[in-house]
C-alpha cells in the first residue's frame, strides 16, 4: 500500500524529494558516517560548506539514503528524510593528521602571508577540509499508507553500513521544516475548533522568521532569503504560554504580537476571544517609543476599555470598586489588610472582618430585613471612616414601629424635639423628623450623615437600655431586635469597645488598611464588569502602572479570582465558558515556586485549561516559577538568560538544553527559542517587531470581512 502511494508521486510532487530538491536551494553538504537512534556524526568539507552559505550552530540538516528522485524505487528503509540539529563538532580519525600536518606547516612557514591556508598544496588542501557535525535526531519526515506527509519525532532504525548523504535545507525545505503541522495535529486544531464554535480553525500567522545564530553574515552575502516562522492562534487558545528573558530583550514585543495574533484569528474564525493584560508598567495602554508612538489600545481602540488606579485620565476607567455599592469585594478588602494587625484587632475590628455581606432571598422578609440593617450599618462605617461617596447617595434600611416608638420613649433629645406624643403614631413621626427618616417602599432611605447619627443613637439606645446581652434591650414588641453582632458593628461606628465602652482604634485603622481600593466613581464591581467585556471579545487593558505598589498584586488578583470562579460555573453548569487570554507580567511574583497551588494564580495556570482560560505569563527567571506549572506549559518563547541556573531549568523541558550556549552568549532583542503545542521541536526565532501602522491594516481588512459578534466600543 505504501509502494503505491509513493511511486503514484513523481519527484516534483513527493514531499520527501521537494525537500532535498538542489532547484529549490537544498545543498549537499556531506554525509552520515555514525548513526544511533538519539544522535549522527556527519562528515562535511569546507568547499561544501562554504557553496551552501555555512551551516550555522543549531540549524537543520536533512539526511537521507536516495536521492531526491530516488524515492519511487527504493526500498521501504531508505522512504525517508531523517531531520537533524547541528549541536557542536566532533573529532574524526583524521584530525590529529591535519593538525599535525597545518602545525608543520606554520612552523616552517612562520611569515606566511596565507592564515587561509589555500596555497598549501592542492592534495593535502583537499585532506585538510574534512571535518565532523555533531547531531541531534528531532525526527523523521516520512510518507504514510494513504500518501499523507508525516512527521515522527525519532527515527525507528539505524544501519550501520547503509550512510545517508546530508543536506543543508533550502529555504522551501526550511519553510515546511519550521512549520510542518502533522496531519493528525492539523485535524485537532479544526476539531477543536469546531467545539470552540468557531467557523473555522484560524489561519497560522507568522510570528517572526528563522535565525540560527547572533552572526548572520554568511547567509546574508550569499542571498539566502528570510524564511518566515509561522504558529497557529489555537496553541494559545486555553493553554500555558510562557515568555521568558532578560529585560530589554524583547518579552513585551512578543506579548503585543501574540495579542494582535489572537485579535486578528477571533475576527477571522468569528468567535469572541476576550484577553486582559494586567500591565505592570503601562507599556501596553500607552503609547511610547517601542511601539513607533502607538499602543495595544491605540491599533484596537474601538474592541479596547483600559482601567487605571485613579487618576483615571482620559480614555481610562476606574479599576477601584465603589465599596459602597460593591459591598463584599469592599468588606474583603478591608478584612484582608485589617488581618495583618491581628495581634492588636479589637473583638469588635474581627466582629467586622467575619461579617458575611451575602444577600439572602428575597422572599425571606425577616432575612431580608436583617441583611439590609447590617449594610446600612456597615455603609455608616465606612461614612464614620472617610470613604468618600457620591452626595446624592442614600442609605436604605427597615424599622418598624415599634422601634421607633421604642426610641421615642428612650431617646431625650427626641422628646425634647417633639414633647407631647400622646400615641404610638406621633412618637413614630416624632422620632423619623428626628432622624430625617425618609419613606422608601417598606422601609426608609436617608442621607449618609443622617444615617450615621441614627445608627450612632441606636447605639447609645442600646447600650442605656443594657446592651444586647441583657433582656433589656431595644425591643420589637417582645423580641430583642439588635443581635450581638450587630451591636459590635455599631460600637465600631461610635469607636468605643462594645464590652466597656473604651476607646477603640476602628476609623483610622479601616481608612487606613483600604482606602487606596476605593472610588466613589468606581463600579459596584469591577471584576464583574471586566468579565462582561472579556465575554463580548474585548481586549481589556489593567493599567497598574500608577498608583501605590501593593494595589497591583491586590486588584489583579481579585479580577483573577472572578474570571476562574465564573469561567468555573459556566463550565460545571454544562455551558461552554468564553475564550479568554490572560496576560501577566511579573509572573514570579504570582506563581513562583514556592505558591500555593491552591490559590488563585496557580489554579488559573493549573485548571484554567478546561475552563476555556489561557495564561500568557513572562518573566525573567524560569527557576522562580512554580515546577508543576511550568511542567503543564505548552508554549515557550525564549530570549536571552544571563544565569547557568535558569538555563539549567529551562533545559529540563522540551529540547532547550540544545541551546544552552546560545541563550547565554546571544542577547540581540527579539532573537527567540519558540517551542509551541503543534511544533516538534524548538525553532530559533527573530520575532517580529511590533509595528502598529500594519496591524491597523490587517485589523481593518478583518473587520470589513464580517464578524458576528464584533460591535464597535462607544468611546468613553
Amino acid at each position: 500500500m505504501l509502494q503505491n502511494a509513493i511511486s503514484q508521486m513523481s519527484a516534483a510532487t513527493n514531499p520527501l524529494s521537494a525537500l532535498l530538491d538542489t532547484q529549490s536551494g537544498s545543498e549537499g553538504v556531506g554525509f552520515t558516517i555514525h548513526s544511533s537512534y538519539e544522535e549522527m556524526v556527519v562528515m562535511t568539507n569546507d568547499k561544501w560548506r562554504e557553496g551552501a552559505g555555512g551551516i550555522p550552530m543549531n540549524s537543520y540538516l536533512m539526511a537521507a539514503s536516495v536521492a531526491a528522485d530516488g524515492f519511487a524505487t527504493a526500498k521501504a528503509m531508505d522512504r525517508r528524510v531523517v531531520l537533524l540539529r547541528i549541536v557542536g563538532r566532533t573529532e574524526l580519525s583524521t584530525d590529529r593528521d591535519s593538525l599535525r600536518a597545518v602545525m608543520e606547516h606554520f612552523q616552517d612557514n612562520p611569515d606566511s602571508a596565507d592564515p587561509g591556508f589555500r596555497m598549501n598544496e592542492p592534495i593535502s588542501f583537499g585532506m585538510l577540509q574534512w571535518s565532523g557535525i555533531k547531531c541531534k535526531v528531532l525526527g523523521t519526515f516520512y510518507v504514510d499508507d494513504a500518501g499523507k506527509f508525516r512527521f515522527g519525532a525519532d527515527v525507528e532504525d539505524f544501519f550501520a553500513a547503509r550512510h545517508m548523504k546530508v543536506y543543508k535545507p533550502g529555504s522551501k525545505a526550511l519553510e515546511t521544516i519550521v512549520n510542518f503541522i502533522d496531519p493528525i495535529r492539523l485535524k485537532k486544531a479544526e476539531d477543536d475548533a469546531a467545539a470552540m464554535g468557531m467557523k473555522e480553525a484560524p489561519s497560522p500567522f507568522q510570528i517572526g522568521t528563522v535565525r540560527f545564530t547572533s552572526a548572520s553574515q554568511m547567509g546574508t552575502q550569499t542571498g539566502q532569503p528570510e524564511v518566515p516562522v509561522r504558529i497557529f492562534p489555537g496553541d494559545f487558545l486555553a493553554r500555558r504560554t510562557a515568555i521568558f528573558g532578560m529585560t530589554r530583550t524583547g518579552k513585551s514585543n512578543t506579548t503585543k504580537t501574540l495579542v494582535s495574533a489572537v485579535e486578528l484569528s477571533a475576527l477571522e474564525s468569528d468567535l469572541p476571544i476576550g484577553q486582559i493584560i494586567l500591565d505592570i508598567n503601562g507599556e501596553y495602554s500607552n503609547a511610547n517609543n517601542q511601539d513607533e508612538g502607538s499602543s495595544i489600545a491605540d491599533v484596537f481602540g474601538d474592541n479596547t476599555v483600559r482601567y487605571r488606579v485613579n487618576p483615571p485620565g482620559a480614555g481610562f476607567r476606574d479599576v477601584r470598586v465603589n465599596f459602597y455599592e460593591s459591598l463584599d469585594m469592599g468588606l474583603q478588602f478591608i478584612a484582608n489588610n485589617l488581618k495583618e494587625e491581628a495581634g492588636s484587632m479589637s473583638e469588635d475590628l474581627k466582629t467586622l472582618v467575619s461579617l458575611s455581606l451575602e444577600q439572602p432571598d428575597p422572599a425571606d422578609f425577616q432575612a431580608s430585613s436583617r441583611w439590609r440593617r447590617k449594610v446600612a450599618i456597615y455603609q455608616c462605617i465606612l461614612k464614620s471612616a472617610g470613604f468618600e461617596h457620591d452626595p446624592s447617595m442614600r442609605i436604605r434600611f427597615d424599622v418598624s414601629k415599634d422601634v421607633l416608638s421604642f426610641f421615642y420613649d428612650h431617646h431625650t433629645p427626641i422628646r425634647d424635639a417633639s414633647p407631647g406624643a400622646t400615641n404610638v403614631d406621633d412618637r413614630v413621626k416624632a422620632s423619623a423628623e428626628f432622624f430625617n427618616l425618609q419613606s422608601a417602599g417598606k422601609g426608609y432611605a436617608v442621607d449618609a450623615d443622617s444615617a450615621v447619627a441614627f445608627w450612632q443613637s441606636v447605639r447609645e439606645i442600646e447600650k442605656n437600655c443594657g446592651g444586647p446581652d441583657t433582656l433589656q434591650g431595644i425591643r420589637k414588641k417582645n423580641d430583642k431586635w439588635l443581635s450581638s453582632e450587630e451591636y459590635g458593628l455599631l460600637s465600631v461606628l461610635v469607636g468605643k469597645s462594645s464590652k466597656n465602652d473604651a476607646l477603640i482604634r476602628a476609623g483610622g485603622s479601616i481608612r487606613n488598611a483600604a482606602r487606596e481600593f476605593h472610588s466613589p466613581k468606581g463600579s459596584a464591581n469591577v471584576a464583574d464588569d471586566i468579565y462582561a467585556l472579556l465575554e463580548s471579545g474585548r481586549i481589556v487593558i489593567v493599567d497598574l502602572s500608577v498608583g501605590p505598589p501593593r494595589i497591583r498584586e491586590t486588584m489583579a488578583e481579585r479580577i483573577a479570582r472572578r474570571i476562574f470562579d465564573r469561567s468555573s460555573e459556566i463550565f460545571t453548569s454544562g455551558n461552554n465558558p468564553p475564550r479568554i487570554v490572560v496576560y501577566v507580567e511579573e509572573a514570579h511574583n504570582l506563581i513562583g515556586k514556592d505558591a500555593d497551588l491552591n490559590t488563585t494564580w496557580p489554579r488559573i495556570a493549573k485548571e484554567g485549561a478546561k475552563y476555556g482560560i489561557a495564561m500568557v505569563y513572562a518573566t525573567q527567571e524560569p527557576s522562580s516559577i512554580h515546577a508543576n506549572i511550568l511542567s503543564n506549559t505548552e508554549n515557550f518563547f525564549v530570549t536571552h538568560l544571563n544565569n547557568d541556573n535558569e538555563i539549567r531549568t529551562l533545559a529540563r523541558y522540551y529540547d532547550f538544553g540544545d541551546f544552552a550556549e546560545s541563550l547565554k552568549r546571544c542577547q540581540d532583542v527579539g532573537f527567540a527559542r519558540i517551542k509551541t503545542l503543534s511544533a516538534n521541536f524548538t525553532t530559533p526565532t527573530q520575532i517580529l517587531l511590533f509595528r502598529p501602522v500594519d496591524v491597523i491594516t490587517s485589523y481593518e481588512k478583518a473587520k470589513q470581512a464580517g464578524s458576528s459578534w464584533f460591535r464597535p466600543l462607544a468611546q468613553d
